[in-house]
């Protein structure tokens, strides 16, 4: 056997293995799809026509709508303040000396490291120590602290690979340093600064078990409700809204990605 007809045999077992592994990653995925356009009253692939039954039911679900809109919001705003506060955080470590700094920003992942009941409890204490209220402002402090150390990664790890002498330039023209991070810094470091808070708002977004710690009446978030609806019966309804959440997220997804390379 030649060594071109070798490699073209490498190459097609080697795409036919991507293939699978895709396959069955997005299978899940295709059977909510599918059953969230059953018309029988449990998730099941339809055989007998679709329905779009389930996605009424879902717009006339008050509970899961509020949920839908707590959810967003929590995520929406964690995200905009990770973004804020792990930038700074990341500029600071990168350009800054003081001791131990390297077991510093150790620390700073923390939250991605150790168990959510662990974080959640943590900061049940703590916001009961200052006495900060459960809802939405324990919930939108809880959620930056666990998707803030998402940010400091990918934008320190972009800080570390940058060229300053663009910076140095900028500023030998006689740019200040609030003109040279507009202009020069900023645009170069923003696409890990979107990537981040697109992270931070899927965390956000899907995090349940510290949630349930920091949750009030009326500020449930999506993940809470669901968990709570499976304890009493699974039906489509729920399918239909992971459908709802599947398009935003893959919106949120493609949007990210055009900003980053614009």
């Amino acid at each position: 056997m030649s060594t071109r007809t070798t490699a073209r045999l490498e190459g097609v077992t080697f795409r036919a293995l991507i293939t699978l592994v895709f396959a069955f990653l997005l299978l899940p995925v295709l059977i909510v799809i599918l059953t969230s356009f059953t018309p029988q009253n449990f998730p099941a692939i339809p055989q007998e026509g679709l329905s779009i039954k389930w996605y009424q039911e879902l717009l006339a679900d008050q509970r899961l709508l509020n949920a839908l809109t707590v959810s967003l919001l929590v995520s929406t705003v964690s995200a905009i303040l990770s973004a804020i506060i792990g930038t700074i955080t990341a500029i600071g470590f990168v350009r800054g000396e003081f001791p131990y700094k390297e077991q510093i920003s150790t620390i700073m992942l923390l939250p991605m490291i150790i168990s959510p009941v662990i974080t959640g409890i943590a900061l049940v204490r703590y916001f009961s120590t200052i006495q900060l209220p459960s809802g939405f402002p324990a919930l939108i402090l809880g959620h930056t602290v666990l998707s803030l150390p998402y940010v400091f990664l990918l934008v320190r790890s972009e800080l570390l690979t940058y060229d300053r002498d663009l910076e140095r330039a900028s500023r030998v023209l006689g740019a200040d340093p609030v003109t040279t991070f507009r202009h020069v810094t900023g645009p170069i470091i923003s696409p890990a600064i979107l990537a981040g808070a697109f992270i931070a708002f899927v965390v956000s977004f899907g995090e349940f078990t510290a949630t349930q710690f920091l949750i009030s009446p009326g500020t449930s978030t999506v993940p809470v409700v669901i968990y709570t609806m499976l304890r009493t019966g699974l039906t489509p309804t729920i399918n239909a809204l992971s459908v709802v959440l599947i398009v935003v997220m893959l919106v949120l997804a493609l949007a990210s990605r055009k900003l980053s390379s614009a």
